[in-house]
């Protein structure tokens, strides 16, 4: 009677131990770090020279993406431009019956293009979208800081979005990039 419960378990053990076993092999390589077959894709991100993006929240974008692509911030030779234009808007709701919103949403688009220095030669373009609330309160100074809160969640949002795609691009079409030694120039 207990060998039915545990003769159970070993083959659901089992059978997780030969899934994880076959998933060594499947092709699955890590996206930061170097691997046996691909580039390291930190050393291309932190050789991306972030073109200014006007307005504050321009600022703090180019600043988040900086700190995001060179944490280490070598001052090396950058080998790639990264353009970005930014959209804000802003959307009202949950309106009361006196006709006052209480919530708002702000979005916030990023349209970004990633050039190669030497000859302009555009590598990668896309758009990420990042939208977070707030509320709306009777004192205005509290609306606008909850509305600066919101706008530096969806900076960090778009940030972290943004890196990830150029890594994944990095890991993939990037490959055929020429090699690049550690000051950005091509031995």
């Amino acid at each position: 009677m207990l060998f039915k419960p545990l003769i159970a378990r070993l083959s659901i053990l089992s059978s997780l131990i030969i899934a994880a076993s076959g998933l060594n092999g499947c092709g699955y390589s890590p996206l930061y770090g170097p691997s046996a077959t691909s580039v390291n894709t930190q050393d291309h991100l932190s050789l991306i020279n972030v073109r200014p993006i006007p307005d504050r929240v321009g600022q703090m974008m180019r600043s988040s993406l900086t700190h995001q692509l060179a944490p280490q911030a070598r001052h090396a030779p950058q080998a790639y431009d990264l353009k970005i234009k930014l959209n804000e808007s802003l959307a009202t709701l949950a309106v009361e019956k006196n006709a006052f919103a209480t919530r708002a949403n702000l979005t916030l688009t990023a349209h970004y293009e990633l050039t190669r220095k030497t000859d302009g030669y555009p590598l990668t373009t896309g758009s990420a979208k990042s939208v977070s609330s707030y509320n709306i309160l009777t004192s205005n100074f509290a609306t606008l800081a909850a509305k600066e809160d919101s706008r530096a969640r969806t900076v960090q949002d778009l940030t972290k979005t943004i890196r990830t795609r150029l890594a994944v691009y990095f890991q993939g079409l990037g490959q055929n990039q020429p090699s690049l030694n550690s000051k950005g120039e091509r031995p």
